[in-house]
């Protein structure tokens, strides 16, 4: 069997995409090209965000979840 990890959520919302990037080390990444350009910012663990915290990123919906 293989098993794959969540690395990365997609969101969208405002006519725009956001996404949190979950590392190999399970530290979640924030990415908004429009507020952070080509930076990303820490959000913490993985492990400590609820489902509802994952469902909705500042205002904007999951539609997306990518596993590696």
């Amino acid at each position: 069997d293989v098993v794959l990890d969540v690395r990365g959520l997609i969101y969208h919302g405002d006519f725009y995409f956001t996404s949190h990037v979950i590392g190999t080390d399970g530290m979640v990444w924030y990415h908004d090209g429009m507020t952070t350009g080509s930076s990303c910012e820490n959000e913490g663990d993985f492990d400590k965000f609820s489902s509802r915290k994952l469902l909705r990123c500042k205002g904007k919906k999951l539609i997306l979840v990518v596993y590696a």
